[in-house]
Formats: C-alpha cells, sequence, structure tokens
C-alpha cells in the first residue's frame, strides 16, 4: 500500500524550491482522536507530508532519475496542531547538493499561521527505478501539479 501526503504540487524550480498543499482528511485525524486527544492530524504525518514534497523536488529536478534516501533531520518544529478541513502550504527549498546528496529545509503553515518547520535534512541520492516505476511517477505528477494562478 502507498500512502501518498501531498495532494498538490502548485509550484517548483529545479534544485531550488518547491511549494504543495496537504488538506486534513478524516482519516488522517481521526488517528489522534482515537487516543483521547482533540481531532488534528498525527506530527509524523505532517512530517512525511514535508518529506514527500522535499522528494518531489529531487524527482523532478533530475527528470525522475533518481530520489531521496532520508539519512538525517537536524531540526524539526512543530509550532502548531493541524485540524479536520485545515490545508498546510508546505514549502521546501535544497539548499546544498552533490552527486552523492543533498540538504533540503522547509516549512508549512496554514492561513499564514507556521505548523511546521525543519531544517538540515540530509539525503542520498538513489537511482528512483531500485524502488518506482518512473512512468507512473510521472502519471501521479500530472495528477498532482496544478499551478496556482500568477497574481497580477
Amino acid at each position: 500500500m502507498k500512502f501518498r501526503f501531498v495532494d498538490r504540487i502548485t509550484s517548483w524550480q529545479p534544485h531550488e524550491r518547491i511549494t504543495g498543499l496537504k488538506a486534513v482528511s478524516f482519516e488522517e485525524y481521526s488517528l489522534k482522536e482515537a487516543f483521547g486527544d482533540e481531532p488534528r492530524m498525527p506530527e509524523m504525518l505532517l512530517l512525511e507530508s514535508m518529506l514527500q514534497l522535499g522528494n518531489w523536488l529531487i524527482l523532478l529536478s533530475t527528470d525522475f532519475k533518481r530520489m531521496g534516501m532520508i539519512i538525517r533531520i537536524q531540526d524539526v518544529q512543530f509550532h502548531n496542531s493541524l485540524r479536520p478541513g485545515e490545508v498546510v502550504r508546505m514549502e521546501v527549498k535544497m539548499v546544498n547538493q552533490n552527486d552523492n546528496g543533498f540538504e533540503l529545509t522547509g516549512e508549512g503553515r496554514v492561513d499564514g499561521q507556521l505548523v511546521i518547520s525543519g531544517t538540515g535534512c540530509l539525503g542520498a541520492a538513489i537511482p528512483i527505478d531500485d524502488y518506482f516505476n518512473p512512468d507512473d511517477l510521472r502519471v501521479l505528477y500530472s495528477e498532482i501539479h496544478r499551478p496556482e494562478p500568477q497574481a497580477t
């Protein structure tokens, strides 16, 4: 079973940055509610959303030839909870890269309020076809890439 935690890619620049959206659905927030907490998306699923968006940046920047295998995350902070029906706007930036790997930083906001931030995500660049069919990922990208209109 594959879990997809990026609902929409809104923009990207090769080897620089990517932006995307994740909507909180009933299935995700109910995981916290089952343990007696108020309804919210579990923090680790929010982190997974950010990591998947970063991986899209690697995939797109290498024309679906490489993906990232996380080695270390220096710092992640959860500033607020995501509630049912909310949409987090995420941005991930590539701050360093070479043939062997990359370093990413990112943040996510709901209505302008910071909910997650992270720095020092180091990953190894590995061949994508060891794990996924690149053609399947191209199809998925065509389904979730919906740029936002440019402000005039």
